[in-house]
């Protein structure tokens, strides 16, 4: 494990989609944080494919200092959408002591991982929230509009909160992996939405997390006016995609009532002498009741 290193995993699942990864690399080359290690992990890319992403971010990577960069392809023909099992994919090479998240269509401030790293060593959490800003764009042919920023429909400001609904993108935070098991920090991948809630539901149950940089905004999380987000915002969901919605809460729930809260977390929680025997849903319960 490199110490100090930040590992950033970037999914990318349409070749076609170069300009905004484009971006996306650009803010991670922009990074005042070093060492970092960009790996992209993408599903099923023929060679001309990859070849075409390469040439694409040559010119990026190739200014003074920029992150190394690992390339991996998911290539299994199952599942047809394999967006958990990227991310997967990209912790199995994890070489540094951090690792973050970045969607290939959200961008991360030159001073994002210099803040969560310095926020994880002061206090020696295992994670690290901060905030986004959420943007309304419009995707056109070779250029994105930002149309105007928009109050974000999540909302939180502690571990209790989040517990009770997720309101941090997947971007929004950083992971130290020296305190952090393998079983914690992994991708359910039955899930193909709230994936990564599931995950943060895991490690914040069993370590420490530090929300003081929630007031810090490192990056920008897009809403795209033509419906390509993983959860569309301005059409109402179709029946089927309703039904998986539905089915994923009653996953999530099932997480909460059966994940057990560790005594240093329950003592975060302010909930008194620990109960070895509390789980997520008894923990919100007995904050309630206070």
């Amino acid at each position: 494990m490199i110490e100090n290193q930040v590992d950033c995993i970037v999914r990318l699942h349409n070749p076609k989609r170069l300009l905004e990864l484009g971006r996306c690399v650009f803010s991670l080359v922009g990074q005042t944080h070093r060492p970092l290690n960009i790996i992209l992990a993408v599903q099923r890319f023929s060679e001309s494919d990859i070849e075409s992403v390469r040439e694409a971010l040559r010119p990026i990577l190739s200014l003074p200092n920029a992150p190394t960069l690992n390339f991996i392809n998911w290539q299994q023909p199952e599942p047809a959408d394999a967006r958990t099992e990227l991310l997967n994919l990209g912790l199995s090479v994890c070489s540094g002591q951090y690792v973050g998240f970045l969607d290939y269509d959200d961008v991360l401030y030159p001073e994002a991982y210099e803040l969560l790293v310095g926020q994880l060593q002061a206090t020696k959490a295992a994670i690290v929230f901060a905030s986004t800003r959420v943007m309304s764009v419009d995707v056109h042919n070779g250029f994105v509009y930002a149309r105007s920023q928009i109050n974000p429909p999540f909302h939180g400001e502690n571990l209790r909160d989040l517990f009770k609904a997720n309101f941090c993108p997947i971007h929004s935070y950083l992971i130290d992996r020296s305190k952090v098991g393998r079983n914690e920090l992994s991708f359910d991948t039955t899930l193909t939405w709230e994936e990564d809630y599931d995950m943060l539901l895991r490690v914040c149950s069993a370590h420490s997390s530090d929300f003081g940089l929630l007031d810090k905004i490192i990056g920008d999380y897009y809403y795209k006016t033509d419906g390509s987000n993983t959860i569309p915002h301005s059409t109402p969901p179709s029946a089927q995609r309703l039904a998986e919605y539905e089915r994923v809460t009653a996953m999530i729930e099932v997480r909460r009532r059966t994940t057990l809260v560790a005594p240093d977390v329950q003592r975060l929680l302010g909930l008194g002498q620990p109960d070895p025997q509390l789980t997520i849903r008894g923990a919100l319960s007995r904050t309630e009741v206070r």
